[in-house]
Parts: structure tokens; C-alpha cells; sequence
């Protein structure tokens, strides 16, 4: 006797969906590229630019991987064995490391590959959440080319890299998503796992404010609905990291004062300070910063055209207006976590069929360059 029919579950339903595989599939091909360009590139030169003793030993055999951990990776993995000793190591939130110290607790695996890991991982959901959000607000095809180009910015290899970039860029966008689905509790607490895992995830917090102000517009709808604590959740993370640093380190304060002691003042240079310092011109990655930092700027002034992208908007604007004026030595990394901005430009370029594939194919290819540059410990921060 035949079984009876039963409809496949709403889990299943969306496994199968445009929603579910598109931004899979756009996760499996850009990693493939990557990991493709790290083994290629290592093999073909396999020695570093500079500090090569400072290379993680573990990932040499394996060249497809050694090109994801350059750089801050080094700390991050310091931070999850040894914690907080050097007066350096405050400037590291925690999450990232506190997540791969439990990986390589709970699995036995390297410190590092559990980095790798966690950060891919978190870059695949945060091409759901993203995708998520682009469908509310515009058209599939629109969705398809913002999630796309946000894949094939220059510096998005950092979502791919030891660095908590990709758990930033989830936090923030689950935080975003909730709030626009009146769960603002919940967005919260997304938003202060963001901040844990890099402090300028704060900013995410202006959408989440206008959102609220969207959906309770009278000051007493918005001042006594419970949903305002969602606004207050997030500070109780970053108290809680402060409390953790002056119980091990004296320091409440300590990761903004570590910036001060070990890394410099460099670390607070404007965009426009970059073209100005002389000592730039041995590093002239730096320079195409501002120019590739165009683009979301571009996206975050077309965000502020229409009302429904309010909340996307304040975000975006807040984040492009303080990265580039004091965060001109990472602006590569930390305008490719602007996500909101992608959006409108894969709207504008959804329209413009003879354009799209030229200007894929550029974005991928300087991002294939940037990323041949990073693995092999050029001056790309």
C-alpha cells in the first residue's frame, strides 16, 4: 500500500529555493577561486615578500590554505593560546579567537585551520542573511548582481582569510534583518556578538535605530516598547570584554589604549592622509584604497535615494563616513565589510546587461591580484 503524501518540510522547501543555492554556489565557486589562486601563486613563488619566519608552519604544506593566514592572522592565533599578555593583544576582540580556541578544543585541530574555518563559515551564512535582505528590498535580479559584486569587490578575500571580517559582516547583517523583522531583542544580541568580533560592527546599530523609529514613529511608541533595550544590549558586550580586560590586564580601556601602545599612530590615518605621507610611497597598494573605496561610497549615496533602504542607509553612511576618516590603513578591508552598499549597485547594474560582464571580470581580477599580494605578505593590511 502506497504511503501517504506529505509535503516536504518549509526547511526542505528552502534548501531547494533561489534563496538557499544561489548564495551557495556563489560561496563554492569564489572559494574554489581562491583557494585555486593561493596554490597556484604559492607554488609558482613560494617564498614571502616579508616576514617570512613569522609564517604559521602548519599551513606550509598545504598552499591552497597558507595564503588565507597573512598578517593580523598571527595575532588572532596568538590571542586564541595565549590570550591577553602583550600589551598588543587588547586591539583583538575576542570572539574570533575565543571561537577558534574552542574549535581546536572540541576537534583537536590546529588553532589555525580552526580560524580558516570559522571564518568561511561564517562568510557562507552571511551570504544568506545578506541575500535575505537584498530580496526584501528589491527585485531577485537586483539581489543576485548586490550579492555578486559585494563576492567580487576587490578586498571581500578578507571574508575567506583568518580574519574576523565574515563574523562582523554576519553579525551586523542577522542584526539588520531582525530589526526589520521587529525582532529587536534578538538583533541585539547579533549585534553584540558582531562587536565582539570587531568593534566597528557598532555602527550597524544606526540602522537598527532607524529602524525602530520607522516602526513606532510617535516618541512614546518609541520610547515604551520594550523593543528599545535591543538598543542597549550591545553595550553590555563590549562592557563585558571591558570588565574581562581589567580583571587580566588592569586595563578596562585596554583596546583602545593598546592601539596607542603597540600599534602606532598610523593605525588612526584618514584616507586623505595616506596620499599625503611620504612613507606610503613604498607601500603603493595603500593608495588604491580610496579609489577602490569608490565604489561602496558610490552604493552608500544611491542607498539615501529611496526610503525602503532607511535603515540600510544609516548603516552604510555611519560606516563609509568613519573608515575613511581614520581608517585609511585598512579602508581595503573594512570598506569591503560595507555590505549595504552593494545593493544598489547590483540594482543599477541588474538594468545594464552589456555592462555586467565587464565589470565582474574587472572586480574579480584586481581582487585576484590584491589577493596574490596578500598571500605572499606584500604590505596589504
Amino acid at each position: 500500500m502506497r504511503a501517504p503524501y506529505s509535503e516536504p518540510s518549509p526547511f526542505f522547501l528552502w534548501l531547494r529555493s533561489e534563496s538557499f543555492k544561489f548564495p551557495l554556489a556563489l560561496f563554492v565557486c569564489g572559494r574554489a577561486s581562491l583557494l585555486l589562486s593561493s596554490y597556484v601563486g604559492l607554488k609558482l613563488v613560494p617564498s614571502l615578500y616579508l616576514h617570512e619566519e613569522a609564517r604559521q608552519q602548519v599551513l606550509r604544506p598545504y598552499p591552497a590554505l597558507d595564503g588565507l593566514c597573512r598578517w593580523d592572522c598571527g595575532w588572532y592565533e596568538r590571542v586564541a593560546n595565549d590570550g591577553y599578555l602583550l600589551p598588543q593583544t587588547p586591539n583583538v576582540f575576542p570572539l574570533f579567537p575565543l571561537l577558534g580556541h574552542i574549535v581546536q578544543a572540541t576537534t583537536g585541530i590546529h588553532r589555525v585551520y580552526a580560524l580558516i574555518a570559522i571564518s568561511n563559515v561564517a562568510s557562507f551564512f552571511s551570504y544568506l542573511v545578506i541575500y535575505r535582505i537584498f530580496r526584501k528590498a528589491a527585485s531577485s535580479a537586483g539581489a543576485r548582481w548586490g550579492l555578486l559584486l559585494f563576492a567580487a569587490y576587490p578586498f571581500a578575500y578578507y571574508q575567506a582569510a583568518a580574519y574576523p571580517e565574515s563574523l562582523m559582516i554576519l553579525g551586523s547583517a542577522l542584526a539588520l534583518l531582525l530589526a526589520l523583522e521587529r525582532r529587536h531583542l534578538l538583533a541585539g544580541h547579533a549585534l553584540g556578538l558582531a562587536i565582539a568580533a570587531r568593534q566597528i560592527s557598532a555602527f550597524a546599530g544606526v540602522g537598527m535605530f532607524v529602524a525602530q523609529l520607522r516602526q513606532r514613529p510617535s516618541v512614546r511608541q518609541f520610547l515604551l516598547s520594550p523593543s528599545i533595550f535591543g538598543l542597549v544590549i550591545p553595550l553590555f558586550y563590549l562592557a563585558a570584554f571591558g570588565l574581562y580586560l581589567k580583571k587580566v590586564t588592569g586595563d578596562a580601556l585596554g583596546f583602545i589604549h593598546a592601539r596607542e601602545v603597540g600599534w602606532g599612530p598610523s593605525v588612526w590615518y584618514s584616507a586623505r592622509q595616506i596620499w599625503q605621507l611620504e612613507k606610503f610611497s613604498e607601500y603603493p597598494a595603500h593608495f588604491f584604497y580610496p579609489i577602490a573605496a569608490i565604489i561602496p561610497t558610490l552604493g552608500t549615496i544611491m542607498l539615501c535615494t529611496r526610503t525602503r533602504w532607511a535603515e540600510l542607509a544609516a548603516s552604510s553612511v555611519v560606516l563609509m563616513a568613519m573608515v575613511i576618516s581614520f581608517g585609511g590603513v585598512g579602508l581595503g578591508r573594512y570598506s569591503a565589510s560595507c555590505w549595504p552598499a552593494f545593493l544598489p549597485l547590483g540594482v543599477w547594474l541588474s538594468r545594464r546587461t552589456a555592462l555586467q560582464g565587464p565589470a565582474l571580470g574587472a572586480l574579480f581580477l584586481i581582487q585576484g591580484l590584491f589577493f596574490f599580494l596578500f598571500s605572499h605578505q606584500f604590505p596589504i593590511l
